[in-house]
């Protein structure tokens, strides 16, 4: 019986790895296309990115394990039951339960341990993601801006025409479009030459220092026939003016 315990054993156990390292490949490409908009064109080392999916990984286990072993128990026993071994099993006096019982052990042993990782191991590497998502903003405020595009940063949309500095924090050709809240559609923007990025460990808010440039608002009057005159406000400065900027 021993024989049989190790056989039937060892074939799920490999089917099982087979089954969850490709499916597991799958959900990475899927987290990856959740967030390659905080990924992609930000100039993040390899480093970075490792550690940005190696914080994701863990949360993935709970939705991979279940659906690797219902595919591995299904093509294990179904190869088994091709094969005409169940009728052996049968025919030698094993009875279904007893040829199972080294599998019930395993997923017992399995069941046990993925408690204890999604109880303690999954709510650190979420406390770490959702972390290091932030420390990306903060201490590299410049990655949450890519160059020649428009960036969803907080309340704002921002394009700036070239980065440089060591950190990229230096910004050149800012273009800033305020999005419009509680359904007031004026429009808001501000132009500058040139500016830099400044931010804090402490804070989750970027500053941003503009210098020559120009702020246009749109007004809207009370009365309605004043709007078809499109009134607007338009102001220039030399020195220097700062954006508060909101990072989730």
């Amino acid at each position: 019986m021993k024989i049989l315990d190790k056989y039937l054993l060892k074939t799920f156990l490999i089917t099982f790895t087979m089954v969850f390292v490709i499916l597991f490949f799958i959900f990475i490409l899927q987290t990856v296309w959740l967030f390659i908009a905080e990924l992609a064109g930000k100039d993040l080392d390899l480093i970075m990115v490792v550690k940005f999916l190696l914080f994701a990984m863990p949360r993935i286990i709970p939705l991979v394990l279940p659906l690797s072993v219902l595919l591995a128990s299904i093509m294990t026993f179904g190869n088994l039951a091709e094969n005409y071994e169940f009728a052996a099993m049968k025919s030698a006096g094993i009875s279904l339960q007893r040829a199972m019982k080294s599998l019930i052990i395993f997923i017992s042993i399995l069941s046990v341990v993925a408690f204890f990782f999604a109880n303690n191991v999954i709510p650190y590497a979420e406390y770490k993601f959702i972390n290091f998502r932030k420390n990306i903003a903060q201490l590299k405020p410049a990655l949450a801006i890519a160059e020649g595009q428009f960036n969803d940063v907080g309340i704002y949309n921002i394009k700036v025409n070239k980065k440089s500095g060591v950190n990229g924090n230096t910004l050149t050709g800012i273009t800033i479009h305020e999005k419009p809240t509680n359904g007031d559609w004026s429009k808001t923007v501000i132009k500058a030459k040139n500016g830099k990025l400044i931010s804090s460990e402490k804070s989750s808010t970027l500053q941003l220092v503009l210098n020559n440039g120009y702020y246009y608002e749109d007004v809207v009057p009370n009365k309605y026939e004043d709007r078809i005159k499109m009134p607007f406000a338009k102001s220039t400065f030399k020195n220097t003016s700062s954006t508060s900027i909101y990072q989730s």
